[in-house]
């Protein structure tokens, strides 16, 4: 298989995404935005769905917008790729407010990232220790496991990958770097391994899943990033247009959730309680009550969507 097709994945819910597009009224001659074009699978099944349709897409890393150039190149100016985080849309969508019909969000790191960035992504591997999602982020991975406190890892660890034995494995961590610094991924993970006790250790699930997530998320700045985005997209959707979020884990899917929820409250702003002077107007209708999940099927073909969570509200 060419380098360049080796990671075309298959996109998360694609017929659910399909489906809540589909009600959106004028899609076929609308504009989208994909606001994580990864690879381009989402973008490739909405292009090929709706002919008449244009499509503005966002990725941070250079290398997987190469391989959505390539993937995306028969839709010729239907297709405008924009090498940039999704947090800065609003430089890049001025002109278009209000006329917006959907924004698809699909938040995590994408196979590529795990199979052949060669970046420190999957701890299975001996890769060195980055985890960076583009060159303009200075922070590595190896930075932080050999430079930061004993508090500052328990902390990135507990905060960004709910992790139960967070102060075990900072510990460890500080005890071992004082013996050789900590430089691949391999390292790190026999290292969490040996922090949790073995009878605590959950079933299918690498021990070290969660230190990885954690490190990946605060290294990138990623929560932040999607309460950026998202506050921004309101005034560029149209009436009747659809917010399309697919979470993986549970700290992006309140942040998800806690917005729509304002914004079906009438709130805009990022003020709380008596601070908050918006009109109680609903901005939005959540149309799911509770976020939807992939089939078994889908599950079965593609496992990294087992932990997929889908959400959806329509301007109103």
């Amino acid at each position: 298989m060419e380098e360049s097709t080796q990671y075309y994945h298959t996109p998360v819910m694609p017929q659910e995404v399909l489906d809540f597009l589909s009600g959106i009224e004028g899609i076929e001659s609308s504009i989208v935005v994909d606001c994580t074009v990864g690879e381009g699978g989402h973008s490739e099944l909405i292009l090929k769905t709706w002919d008449g349709l244009k499509l503005y897409g966002f990725e941070r890393d250079r290398e997987i917008l190469a391989i959505a150039h390539k993937r995306l190149s028969p839709y010729g100016n239907r297709v405008v790729l924009i090498n940039d985080n999704f947090k800065n849309l609003w430089l890049h969508c001025k002109g278009m407010e209000n006329r917006v019909a959907a924004f698809l969000y699909d938040f995590g790191i994408s196979s590529f990232h795990f199979d052949g960035s060669s970046r420190g992504f999957a701890f299975k591997t001996q890769e060195k220790l980055d985890m960076r999602l583009d060159d303009s982020v200075t922070l590595t991975a190896y930075d932080v496991v050999n430079n930061f406190s004993e508090n500052e890892l328990t902390q990135i660890f507990t905060t960004y990958g709910q992790e139960r034995w967070s102060r075990r494995i900072a510990r460890k961590i500080v005890q071992k770097r004082s013996e050789e610094v900590i430089e691949t991924t391999e390292q790190l993970a026999n290292i969490v391994l040996q922090a949790i006790p073995k009878q605590y250790r959950v079933k299918h699930i690498h021990p070290a899943t969660r230190v990885f997530q954690a490190l990946r998320i605060f290294i990138n700045d990623e929560l932040s990033a999607i309460n950026e985005s998202l506050k921004h997209t309101l005034g560029y959707v149209k009436p009747g247009g659809r917010i399309i979020a697919i979470s993986f884990h549970s700290l992006e899917d309140r942040i998800v959730k806690e917005r729509f929820r304002r914004w079906a409250k009438g709130c805009s702003c990022d003020n709380d309680g008596l601070l908050c002077q918006c009109p109680a107007n609903p901005l939005v209708s959540v149309l799911t009550k509770k976020p939807l999940q992939p089939t078994e099927s889908e599950t079965r073909q593609n496992p990294r969507s087992r932990s997929a969570k889908l959400r959806v509200c329509q301007k109103v």
